[in-house]
């Protein structure tokens, strides 16, 4: 049987790896020594904004961006928030690395491995939010749409890929969560899951093997764009 190829190098973090540990990343030092991470930069800290006094436009993979001049702020929906398991580490790319539209940018790493999301633009990073490099709960405490992961100084023309009804999405989303676990457990009766508020989809997905819960998390937010 052919080596699969490590996590890291699915989400792009690492151009090349092969995993010969059949994906046991809690065992694997090569996971353990990218978790340990440490940046030595020093950034400013995050300041709260209300997002009912911005105007936000989301992408397919649950990515908001506020968009001003040529400075944009990007962030995760609910969506994300409660679909991602919230023991988790957040690698953030360092002040001035320069993003590629459709390259991965950002990684929340945990159990099930890491779940990289691509960037929606081109330009420059500017900004991070040391706060949740620091204390990745913070996250998960908040309204998701207050929370800016990073700021991007656009070098050219923006463009962005962008949804025409955020709700539409949310709701296909949903579905495509709901025929997935329908598929793993059978469950004729399964109830919706993220408009209730996403406690009842909790029980199924903590059923879920990493390589599964990787698998539909990929599926959600590692939309081609």
């Amino acid at each position: 049987m052919p080596t699969q190829k490590c996590i890291w190098m699915e989400v792009g973090y690492v151009e090349y790896k092969l995993c010969d540990r059949n994906f046991d990343c809690e065992n694997c030092p090569f996971d353990k020594a990218i978790k340990q991470e440490k940046s030595t930069y020093q950034i400013e800290e995050i300041t709260s904004k209300n997002s009912n006094n911005r105007n936000l436009v989301f992408t397919l993979n649950h990515i908001w961006l506020d968009v001003k001049d040529n400075y944009v702020a990007l962030g995760l929906d609910d969506f994300a928030q409660k679909l991602i398991d919230k023991n988790c580490t957040i690698s953030f790319p360092e002040i001035g690395t320069k993003l590629f539209k459709g390259k991965t940018f950002l990684w929340f790493i945990g159990s099930f491995g890491a779940i990289g999301f691509y960037s929606p633009l081109d330009g420059v990073v500017v900004w991070i939010n040391q706060s949740l490099k620091n204390k990745p709960i913070l996250f998960f405490e908040q309204n998701p749409l207050d929370i800016e992961l990073i700021k991007v100084k656009c070098e050219s023309e923006l463009k962005i890929d962008l949804i025409s009804d955020y709700e539409s999405l949310k709701n296909r989303d949903n579905q495509i969560l709901r025929e997935y676990l329908l598929k793993k457990f059978s469950y004729p009766n399964m109830p919706n899951t993220l408009p209730d508020g996403g406690e009842i989809i909790k029980n199924y997905l903590s059923e879920l093997n990493s390589q599964e819960y990787y698998q539909l998390l990929k599926l959600l937010f590692n939309k081609k764009i």
